[in-house]
């Protein structure tokens, strides 16, 4: 996906016959003021008659330092986009535009400079020196919000669809066990019965950031649930089913065409759905019907339930024809079960990717991994065991040309790190035989019971049991899974006085995304768990040092319990050292929006262990999916500690313990062990680092953000 920071709009000029004539071509400044000697710098021009007339073409060409521009866009008839080309290094440069015969030039306007220019520096450009390998897709949460709306309701078993005749996502119903306002219910907990804590809300958002209520809890247009399915099938949306928190099933099919006004199909006052009543029953999309299969009895007796695995389809939503009875698990049929999200067309077959049997006794919930699929409905083929455990309540989806398996409850798979309870985990597979995860640490929050909804550009993730915060408070925030395509990256080579590689050490790289930055600017996409690129051994900056990265980097949450003791929790520049068990001497890098630094101390802690201490200024550098900033810190050769945001100090002044020169060893992380580790990996895109062996000072901090910001935008 291209992330692009520099949008611009191509203006044309329409002029009738009693138009004022255009202005004379006129150059009156340039920002920013510095370009890269590489080229690649983008710069804003303004001035007066770009545009032309009906007998004047526009702007046909811009040359900086001599060198015509890379590209030119012309905005408006006072702005011109323009991109660098390769120049010599040196002040002073015109920059010259041509519209026809007549010439403009503003002189003297920019410099070509670099910090790669500076002595004994280390410019790490991505687009400059990365080694890469073979093609590949990473994935990246970014939180869209902290807060779908202050008046909605944490629930989990609500389902979230993209409506293309609405332009909208649309989160129907769900439960919630509180009493209002935190909840549904107007009575006590476990008081009445049957009980009030499930809804017939309906939200929706354009993009996941802003949401609108729109239709209220209690309405009553379709019975209140969670746990139903909700399918996109003829432009229209397709509830099936639900509870029996009411006391009864949600025996009904309900459609609408806009996410606001919904119909009964069948169900209570119509005709009822031919299947036998039930819950948690599963469906989908194929073969141009609507699908319905399995599903389970929940009330009564646990020792009683019905697990059903009968097939149902429709042509119309109302008629509907069974494809294949209840019957006895076999080679080609899976037991009964349901308790997922729905199926899905893929590859020119409907599957059924894991299953579940939910009990309430000593026995516990029965979570089957098995992927089936078929082409008929009646015949299925059963495929290879997959390496995720079985869930309970998680969702499916395809997804990116991809099938994809996301969250639920599991009782875990320690032998592989994965553990019981609510999972983060999230697999997919390009084949259902293969399967791959997002990192075991990925930061969005683990759930079950979610609403999860796609589109061509992203995964949306909103609602969900994660939301009743599990004593952090409740968690009202929705995500979105981003694909960044391009090439994994084995090394990085700095640009400056000595020849400095980074590479990676295992399978897990970054990737070198070309466009990260807008067209033709590319950058590193960290995954925050495993990528990450180190030296062969430890440089250590006795005289001090400079610090600085270009990146966009989103919302990153700490581990449950996580208290930052060594190595911010998004380390950018790491320095494992002498330290006890190789342990970081100092690192650099992002936590909770701030430019963070940890300083090993000389003196020991109360028990003679080490300590560090920590630095932390600035706000706002990871919100959302993540601004490109310019940011670091200086370190004097005295201990002074100094934060620096787009080139501007700062914050106050601190002290690190001068007695222990600061080292750095690797990008993207601060260790390698198999805790600590990824907890302390930078999640983002890095478009530039720049490390300096002493503390620059404000004139030259300020020549960099130029430099950055002809570069990378912002």
């Amino acid at each position: 996906m291209r992330k692009g920071v520099w949008i611009v709009l191509v203006s044309v000029a329409c002029h009738g016959e009693d138009a004022e004539p255009s202005p004379s071509l006129g150059l009156s400044a340039v920002v920013p003021a510095i370009v890269d000697p590489r080229g690649g710098s983008r710069l804003v021009v303004h001035g007066v008659g770009f545009a032309g007339t009906a007998e004047l073409t526009a702007v046909d060409s811009v040359t900086v330092g001599g060198v015509p521009a890379t590209e030119l866009v012309v905005v408006s008839d006072t702005e011109l986009h323009v991109r660098s080309s390769a120049v010599a290094s040196g002040g002073d440069l015109d920059i010259v535009a041509r519209r026809g015969g007549e010439e403009a030039v503003l002189a003297d306007a920019v410099e070509a400079w670099s910090p790669a220019e500076l002595p004994r520096a280390s410019l790490f450009d991505a687009s400059s020196g990365v080694a890469v390998e073979e093609p590949t897709t990473t994935y990246e949460w970014q939180r869209l919000t902290p807060e779908i709306a202050p008046d909605w309701r944490v629930r989990d078993g609500n389902t979230l669809n993209w409506l293309p005749s609405a332009g909208r996502f649309v989160m129907i119903a769900g439960w919630n066990g509180y009493q209002v306002p935190d909840g549904f219910s107007v009575d006590p907990p476990d008081t009445t019965y049957p009980p009030q804590n499930t809804t017939d809300e309906v939200w929706s958002s354009v993009d996941g950031v802003t949401w609108r209520l729109d239709v209220s809890h209690g309405t009553g247009q379709f019975e209140r649930r969670h746990s139903h399915n909700t399918v996109l099938w003829n432009d229209r949306l397709w509830m099936i089913g639900g509870d029996a928190h009411q006391g009864f099933y949600n025996h009904d099919v309900v459609s609408s065409a806009d996410g606001v006004n919904f119909t009964v199909e069948l169900g209570p006052g119509t005709t009822e759905p031919p299947w036998s009543e039930r819950a948690l029953q599963v469906s989908g999309v194929y073969d141009g019907k609507l699908w319905m299969v399995g599903g389970q009895d929940i009330l009564g007796a646990p020792s009683e339930y019905v697990f059903h695995n009968d097939v149902w389809s429709t042509e119309d939503g109302v008629h509907w024809t069974e494809v294949a009875a209840d019957g006895p698990a076999s080679d080609t049929r899976w037991a009964g079960c349901g308790v997922l999200d729905g199926l899905v067309d893929f590859r020119g077959e409907m599957w059924l990717v894991g299953c579940a049997r939910e009990r309430e006794d000593a026995e516990g919930h029965s979570m089957s991994n098995e992927v089936w699929s078929t082409t008929d409905g009646v015949t299925w083929r059963l495929h290879a065991a997959p390496p995720w455990v079985g869930k309970i309540w998680p969702n499916v989806v395809v997804w990116d040309d991809k099938l994809w398996i996301l969250f639920g409850y599991t009782y875990g798979d320690p032998a592989n790190g994965w553990s019981a309870g609510n999972a983060n985990e999230v697999w997919y597979s390009e084949d259902g035989e293969t399967w791959r995860s997002l990192p075991k640490d990925a930061p969005a929050p683990g759930s079950h019971a979610q609403g999860v909804a796609v589109t061509e550009d992203f995964l949306l993730y909103a609602g969900g049991n994660y939301s009743f915060g599990f004593g952090a408070g409740v968690d009202k925030s929705a995500w979105r899974l981003v694909p960044f395509r391009g090439e994994a990256a084995r090394s990085w080579t700095a640009l400056g006085d000595v020849q400095v590689v980074t590479a990676a050490t295992d399978a897990n790289r970054p990737v070198l995304v070309p466009d990260a930055f807008g067209a033709g600017a590319p950058g590193l996409q960290f995954d925050g768990s495993t990528s990450v690129l180190s030296l062969a051994q430890s440089v250590s900056q006795p005289e001090g040092r400079t610090v600085l990265w270009v990146a966009r980097a989103p919302y990153l949450p700490a581990p449950w319990g996580w208290e930052e003791a060594y190595a911010p929790l998004g380390t950018i520049v790491g320095g494992a050292g002498p330290a006890a068990a190789g342990m970081p001497v100092s690192s650099v890098g992002l936590s909770s929006g701030q430019v963070t630094l940890l300083h090993l101390d000389a003196e020991l802690g109360l028990y003679g262990e080490p300590r560090w201490s920590r630095f932390a200024q600035g706000s706002g550098l990871q919100e959302g999916p993540g601004e490109v900033r310019l940011a670091g810190v200086t370190q004097g050769v005295d201990g002074a500690v100094q934060v620096w945001i787009d080139g501007v100090a700062v914050g106050d002044v601190a002290y690190a313990d001068p007695s222990i020169a600061p080292s750095w060893s690797r990008l993207g992380g601060a260790m390698d062990d198999g805790y600590y580790g990824p907890n302390t990996r930078f999640a983002g895109t890095l478009g530039a680092v720049i490390i300096v062996p002493e503390a620059v000072d404000a004139a030259t901090m300020a020549r960099i953000a130029e430099w950055a910001r002809g570069r990378f935008g912002g």
